[in-house]
């Protein structure tokens, strides 16, 4: 087996996941127009609702893996992806375009899980935590490449941006010619599954956090820079892109920087997260913006692979696509509670401009690495200690 064109392979699949709602971001303000009479929480729906349906499904392609090889399941998803995708551009209300983003949040739901899952797989140990790495990288090197590529066929038309959902057809013949059909993961007779451990839980719940406020920025970006008069969608598309661009380096580098880091990892990357967003909150021209947006999607690339790389050492092999599931519906659950929780902010602070929600997400970003950091230097304190009393 030749591991890097499997490599090439399960990467592919990740190019089209964590970024597959928010892709038409950049023609967000286009759509908002093209639809006057629909609110501007309508309008941000057509980027999470897919994450309504991604979240069943994602516990569907769990229980599928049991029945069916995971290559066939990627092949289904692939066509849910398709028709969804690239149907939103065909819509003639905006009933029928938030149906088809349902499809799409439908294909989404059987790739994801399964993507990340083929890593433990086939990797382990060193290897594992940088293909993990990798397949972070790829998510967000597939957000740059959707992010651009709909900033500029949004320019032409919001209709046109849709069809960067056509970049599933690259990826399909890929996975046809050089992953492995794997056999479904049927358990033994008389074996009984382990229960999932708490902590497991406890990734979700961080996940949850996380993705909710890393999605502030493509459900808002396009409306925020619209409304300031920074710039058009294509601008938008360009600075969303820098988020992704800064993950794809994180996911790269994501070996060295934990050594370099070590126990402040975590800590420095949500401090980055929260410095990205206060200079956001607080500039006026698209090169500081983009900036912010660097940092805060480096911090966001650095977080999002450690998360999955811990919870597939939680498990044995047999149960990490179940524990990928219940992670991942996390991931999603925070995209589509993004809008809801932060426009519920602004309402409940009596300011609902984006520039304040900004300021928002910064401060509790802040406050959090802080608290890691503390948690990161008692650690350090007690082993020090230890070293010490042998």
């Amino acid at each position: 087996m030749n591991k890097v064109l499997l490599k090439m392979a399960i990467l592919s699949v990740s190019l089209l996941t964590v970024m597959a709602g928010a892709a038409i971001s950049p023609a967000l303000g286009d759509i908002a127009l093209a639809f006057p009479d629909v609110s501007e929480t309508t309008i941000k729906f057509i980027l999470t609702l897919p994450s309504v349906m991604i979240i069943p499904f994602i516990f569907i392609s769990s229980h599928l893996t049991r029945r069916f090889s995971k290559k066939h399941i990627l092949f289904a998803g692939m066509f849910f992806y398709l028709i969804g995708g690239l149907g939103g551009g065909f819509a003639s209300s905006i009933e029928l375009l938030l149906l088809c983003r349902a499809i799409l949040g439908i294909g989404v739901g059987l790739l994801m899980p399964i993507s990340t899952a083929l890593v433990a797989d086939f990797f382990d140990g060193e290897e594992r935590t940088t293909t993990m790495g990798q397949v972070s990288a790829a998510n967000n090197l597939g957000g740059v490449a959707l992010f651009l590529m709909s900033g500029f066929l949004a320019a032409i038309s919001w209709r046109m941006a849709f069809s960067v959902y056509s970049l599933v057809i690259v990826a399909a013949i890929i996975v046809f010619f050089y992953l492995p059909t794997t056999k479904p993961e049927k358990d033994t007779p008389g074996m009984t599954r382990a229960p999932l451990p708490k902590k497991l839980y406890a990734y979700g719940a961080a996940m949850f956090f996380i993705v909710l406020a890393f999605y502030s920025i493509p459900t808002n970006m396009a409306l925020f820079i619209q409304e300031e008069g920074i710039g058009n969608s294509q601008s938008a598309g360009m600075v969303i892109s820098i988020a992704t661009a800064a993950g794809f380096f994180a996911g790269i580098f994501l070996g060295k920087v934990k050594r370099l880091f070590k126990t402040y990892f975590v800590a420095i990357q949500l401090l980055l997260m929260g410095s990205g967003f206060f200079i956001i909150a607080v500039s006026n021209h698209l090169v500081l913006i983009g900036l912010g947006v660097g940092f805060m999607g480096f911090g966001f690339g650095s977080i999002l692979p450690t998360v999955f790389d811990q919870v597939s050492r939680q498990v044995p092999k047999s149960q990490t696509v179940q524990a990928m599931a219940i992670v991942t519906s996390m991931l999603f659950f925070g995209q589509f509670s993004s809008p809801i929780f932060l426009d519920g902010i602004g309402i409940l602070f009596g300011n609902e401009s984006i520039r304040f929600m900004y300021t928002f997400l910064s401060s509790i970003m802040i406050l959090v690495a802080l608290a890691f950091f503390g948690i990161a230097f008692k650690v350090n304190l007690t082993h020090k200690k230890k070293l010490t009393m042998e």
